[in-house]
């Protein structure tokens, strides 16, 4: 065996060895296989990964030229070559790899407007259109966040006027202590006083003549007066009350990321106990947002277990979490909620 052969296996395992990348791509949410990994670097066959963009091309020398409209799709060689889209160009690499020119995928995906978005939980890595915000997804997301805004202002009303309903009820029920305890107070001074008005007509009768046994009046009974029984108030029941605020949800169209900034309140009069509960994400799906020009629809995009601390009376608990849509800047834009739903509120 001479030594192009050795060196031809050689260069096949080699090819093998990086021909199976650990993650599964998707162009245009269809499954991709003709992606090597160089270095840590994805590579794609040049050609398929045009078509499977939808995409065709023409060649003038060392420049290629990409359109969406019908074209030659010459074989594109290996080598350095301009591809250029609209008015937007990028110097790639090709490397011959099994009878296809291999180019990095991101460059070359930046410059057909698509991007792409790696999941490492998932294992995947999805490249999808880049767009920027329609003029009516924009108003949808201002829309979103003007009604969250006059929620949020109800709720900061609703616990003002819970927290001074309660401080009236404590101050009156203050009052009401202290004024039963100066009428027991006064009660007991106009006993005493009574008592000794008694004693002092005692001695004034002792001076009276010396009745006889058969002018003598029976002395009526002495008659206690019934005391009177003190009225328990009820105490006043203390407990907390956890109430989640509306979750504020901000979105960022340039790279996926769901920034969720979530608030507990304890609106009782006693410490809770620890919280525990779920925060949830929900948005609009893929064929449900504006630019596919599709019926609203909305799915389920995230969930979370969350735990806390105890919260004292009138005392709040915050915290921030972060998402990444797996379509990065292609993550559907419009309607997008969060939500907490606690698993006690005491």
């Amino acid at each position: 065996m001479n030594k192009k052969v050795l060196l031809a296996l050689a260069s096949s395992a080699i090819l093998l060895s990086q021909a199976a990348p650990a993650e599964n791509y998707y162009v245009r949410n269809r499954p991709f296989t003709q992606v090597v990994k160089a270095g840590g670097e994805a590579m794609v066959g040049a050609e398929a990964f045009l078509r499977a963009l939808g995409l065709n091309w023409t060649v003038d020398g060392n420049v290629v030229t990409l359109t969406d409209k019908p074209a030659a799709n010459p074989p594109l060689k290996s080598g350095v070559l301009t591809y250029r889209y609209g008015s937007s160009e990028a110097q790639l690499e090709g490397s011959p790899r099994g009878g296809a020119t291999y180019v990095s995928l991101r460059p070359l995906a930046k410059l057909a407007n698509y991007s792409v978005a790696t999941n490492p939980a998932l294992g995947t890595v999805d490249v999808n259109k880049a767009r920027m915000s329609t003029e009516e997804e924009k108003k949808q997301v201002n829309d979103q966040q003007a009604a969250w805004a006059a929620l949020q202002k109800q709720k900061e009303e609703a616990w003002t006027k819970k927290a001074a309903e309660l401080k009236e009820k404590r101050e009156k029920a203050a009052e009401e202590e202290k004024g039963e305890e100066g009428k027991d107070s006064a009660e007991a001074g106009k006993e005493t006083k009574e008592d000794t008005k008694g004693k002092g007509k005692g001695k004034k009768e002792d001076k009276k003549p010396e009745e006889t046994a058969s002018t003598q009046t029976p002395a009526a009974p002495e008659v206690k007066p019934e005391e009177k029984k003190e009225e328990k108030k009820p105490e006043e029941k203390k407990e907390a009350s956890l109430d989640a605020l509306p979750v504020s949800v901000t979105a960022n169209s340039l790279n996926g990321q769901v920034t969720m900034n979530c608030e507990i309140r304890n609106v009782g009069n006693a410490a809770s106990k620890g919280v525990s509960g779920t925060l949830v994400l929900t948005g609009p799906d893929q064929s449900g947002s504006v630019s596919n020009g599709g019926a609203p629809g909305s799915k389920v995009w995230y969930t979370k277990s969350i735990s806390g601390p105890s919260i004292a009376p009138g005392a709040s608990w915050t915290f921030t979490e972060t998402w990444r849509h797996p379509s990065g800047n292609s993550m559907p834009i419009g309607n997008i909620n969060a939500s907490i739903k606690l698993n006690s509120t005491k």
